[in-house]
């Protein structure tokens, strides 16, 4: 069950509690009370390791906001929203039928901005408005100017939102009303955050599972630093670990290394599947070439199977870094232009194609995906490295490839210059022996 702690003023516990039973089958909730505000910070230092979120009312927020507290988990604040602050000026109005509002204080402007309390005044007004730091006697502090304001005459009404002050007030004689958010605002907030530890606990819950490789791990003849090569990538991988304060299971295999996450952390990687920040941390830090397939899935065994897939298409073109997500989907991340590829389970044809020229599904994806975006299926070796982020090495590489197996047809040679080699052309059909 999800577990939530809630920090509110010792008063104000009761506006809370109510929600406590509406929720009491969808999480658990503790509460931590506080009279005095330097009590917050160290409330919330000192559990919230424990708790799956926080939620707090709004002055506790900005305690921790001045204090420079960074949230590490779901924290969310409750105040009272203009839906609940015109409620109550409603119920205001009719319990006080001559209520002058020149003659009235408010003491929360500086904690929320959606009420835009010059509506409630004459253009030649000014409101009375108390204005506070957030120190430790704020709550003092904010009790005198209430009772200086009414014992001087300027005020005849006090309008809080801070309830441990309410009772303090009416012994002093100072008529009060409080504004608090209601129960709704406050349950609203609840739904909110276990809607967002439900997702967060399912992101972190997809096991992802990544396949290392390299020629340079291969036991051979003219490579006879294999067991080096292996003990340098694991190396780098522990650093880039903990560096980035990342959980992730390293395990060295005969000629391969699987890593072990969650989704969560390989959206950190590849800043939300946008560039593989590991592989190019290792690239730029060993000699040898790699290729990483990423695997996501519920399960760790379809994810081992998506990671062996990824990193074989990722050999196959010979790309860095390849993930197939949750949902079978192809995301190549060495393009320049983030590439989405369609899933394999979407693409029967597609498949067939693949198995019937032996040429890889995502091999025919990227050329189809250029084709499609040049509006023209004449394309060169520039036309081809410029749309994929590759080479013109690389595309020259691809079109050999598909001119062996019969797909590309070399139609034409231009000459952009007088001098110079001359550029080629070719045709791609990608259906044209597939009959």
């Amino acid at each position: 069950m999800i577990r939530i702690g809630v920090i509110v003023a010792h008063n104000s516990l009761q506006d809370v509690l109510p929600v406590k039973e509406k929720l009491t089958e969808r999480c658990e909730l503790t509460f931590f009370t506080y009279k005095k505000l330097s009590e917050i910070k160290p409330i919330y230092l000192e559990n919230y390791l424990f708790f799956d979120a926080i939620v707090m009312n709004g002055l506790a927020h900005l305690v921790l906001q001045n204090a420079n507290v960074h949230y590490q988990i779901p924290t969310h604040f409750y105040m009272a929203n203009e839906r609940d602050f015109y409620k109550k000026l409603f119920h205001i109005s009719r319990k006080y039928p001559n209520l002058d509002f020149s003659k009235v204080t408010f003491d929360f402007s500086g904690y929320t901005d959606l009420i835009k309390l010059e509506e409630l005044y004459a253009k030649d007004e000014e409101a009375h408005m108390i204005h506070l730091d957030i120190t430790d006697h704020f709550y003092e502090e904010l009790l005198e100017r209430h009772i200086e304001l009414n014992h001087s005459g300027k005020v005849e009404l006090s309008i809080t939102a801070f309830s441990n002050i309410l009772d303090k007030l009416s012994e002093q004689g100072v008529q009060a009303e409080l504004i608090t958010a209601s129960s709704e605002t406050i349950l609203e907030i609840f739904e909110k955050v276990i809607i967002e530890v439900r997702h967060k606990q399912l992101t972190e819950s997809i096991m992802v599972i990544g396949k290392l490789t390299s020629d340079a791990f291969i036991p051979k003849e003219e490579n006879t630093h294999a067991e080096l090569n292996q003990s340098l990538l694991q190396t780098a991988l522990l650093e880039y670990s903990k560096k980035n304060h990342l959980t992730m299971i390293i395990q060295k295999q005969s000629v391969h290394f699987e890593i072990i996450t969650s989704q969560k952390e390989l959206l950190f990687i590849t800043n939300n599947f946008a560039k593989d920040t590991l592989i190019d941390t290792l690239s730029g830090n060993l000699s040898f070439s790699l290729h990483l397939g990423w695997g996501v899935a519920q399960n760790i065994d379809d994810a081992r199977k998506k990671a062996h897939n990824a990193n074989h298409e990722a050999q196959q073109q010979d790309i860095s870094s390849l993930i197939i997500t949750e949902d079978g989907q192809f995301i190549c991340l060495d393009t320049t232009e983030k590439v989405f590829l369609q899933k394999m389970e979407d693409t029967p044809e597609l498949q067939r194609l693949s198995e019937k020229l032996d040429i890889s599904m995502l091999f025919i994806q990227k050329i189809l995906a250029v084709i499609e975006k040049t509006n023209t299926n004449e394309l060169s070796s520039a036309d081809i490295a410029q749309h994929l982020g590759i080479t013109i090495r690389s595309s020259n590489r691809i079109l050999n490839e598909l001119e062996s197996k019969g797909v590309a047809e070399l139609i034409y040679k231009k000459h952009e210059k007088l001098r110079g080699r001359p550029k080629k052309f070719y045709k791609i059909n990608f259906h044209k022996n597939n009959s």
